[in-house]
């Protein structure tokens, strides 16, 4: 390494911080995750929503949440709403929030899903000017190579905040005809009363795919299979896959028949119910045919490299063998 590399590398390790870490990290998790607490504040007593809540759209920053019954959107709207993020165990510190602004309801069977818009964040896993030293390195990099998804400052800083709550990444195998694909996912969660929510890139072929085949099967990963996993999100371009060419065996999911992969810890099996699109992405709203349990163990997980950071020096895991950990 020249003196000039030496110099560079002191400096960005003098600004950024002594690590260096990623946007995403991967984490092996038990699902469901009981690291993070999810609440809804600002309508009486925090909500819960650890569980029932997910990423709608990414722009704008939209953020989906079930509730029980109706609701009155203008009333919401007179309301001071932040999401928390917080530790579940321990001191229960506040990691971060997000400022909510409701936006739109889906009505479904008489109970809505609510899509809030974030208006700020707060990201409480480092020092404020290390926290701007790396929004000012990643701009940087979206500057030098541009992301496909073209986001305003507010939704950027916002999604470092969303993601420290671990997120499950799945693969979701949907047919429609002689066309057929399987693909990971993560912007999806659960909205309550046997309700699901998943949000897809309105500009890929498989957001249209989905839309037309209306059923899916959603395969959670185990932790050893990441890698694997992530190699096939190219196929969110691709129109239709021949199953064969995958790189791992296939089954049948149980009631819709659909090929999901042998070392699936879980499948549910969902019906499309609402579809909406949000901007970047279509968010869809589906009910849960199945939830078959196939094996237990480490999940593929994903966090944001802040929150990364964070665990590593409150719960005294090294970089790598955090990669490696189930919690």
């Amino acid at each position: 390494m020249t003196l000039a590399a030496q110099a560079r590398k002191a400096i960005k390790r003098v600004v950024l911080g002594p690590g260096d870490f990623p946007q995403q990290c991967v984490v092996g998790m038990r699902d469901p995750q009981s690291e993070v607490a999810v609440e809804l504040h600002g309508l009486g007593a925090p909500r819960d929503v650890t569980h029932s809540h997910m990423l709608a759209c990414a722009a704008p920053f939209t953020v989906g949440i079930g509730f029980d019954g109706p609701v009155d959107l203008e009333s919401l709207r007179e309301r001071q709403l932040w999401l928390r993020f917080r530790q579940r165990a321990g001191e229960q510190r506040l990691l971060g929030a997000l400022r909510l602004r409701p936006s739109a309801t889906i009505p479904v069977n008489g109970q809505d899903v609510c899509c809030f818009a974030v208006r700020s964040s707060r990201n409480q896993c480092l020092p404020r000017m290390r926290l701007w030293a790396r929004y000012l390195h990643w701009a940087y990099l979206r500057w030098r190579r541009p992301p496909d998804v073209g986001m305003a400052l507010r939704d950027i800083h916002a999604m470092p905040v969303f993601f420290i709550c671990p997120r499950p990444v799945v693969l979701v195998s949907v047919a429609d005809g002689a066309a057929g694909n399987l693909f990971p996912m993560n912007l999806m969660g659960p909205l309550g009363d046997g309700r699901f929510g998943f949000a897809l890139n309105s500009t890929r072929p498989a957001a249209s795919l989905v839309q037309r085949a209306g059923r899916l099967a959603l395969s959670t990963v185990p932790l050893e299979r990441a890698a694997a996993v992530r190699g096939l999100g190219r196929n969110h371009k691709r129109e239709s896959i021949h199953w064969q060419e995958l790189p791992f065996p296939m089954t049948e999911s149980g009631t819709l028949g659909l090929p999901v992969p042998c070392f699936a810890m879980r499948v549910m099996e969902l019906e499309v119910t609402a579809v909406r699109n949000l901007g970047s992405h279509t968010f869809f709203v589906a009910r849960i045919i199945t939830d078959e349990r196939w094996a237990d163990g480490p999940q593929f997980f994903m966090v944001h490299g802040i929150y990364q950071a964070w665990r590593q020096k409150m719960l005294g895991e090294d970089p790598v063998a955090a990669r490696q950990t189930a919690i």
